[in-house]
C-alpha cells in the first residue's frame, strides 16, 4: 500500500516497537485489503487531506 497508513500487528516493549507482525494472506484476502484501501483513499481524495 502507497500513500496510506494502514495498522498491522506489532510487538510493544518499553523502548516502543519491537516487532512487526507479518501475516500472510490468502488471495481472498489480499483482494479484501485492496478493496478497503481503495474506499479509503477514496474518502481522503474527497477530503482533500
Amino acid at each position: 500500500m502507497n500513500g496510506l497508513y494502514v495498522g498491522v500487528p506489532c510487538k510493544l516493549g518499553a523502548k516502543g516497537l519491537e516487532q512487526i507482525i507479518e501475516i500472510n494472506l490468502t488471495a481472498e484476502e489480499r483482494i479484501a485489503l485492496q478493496k478497503s484501501a481503495s474506499a479509503v483513499q477514496e474518502l481522503v481524495d474527497i477530503l482533500g487531506v
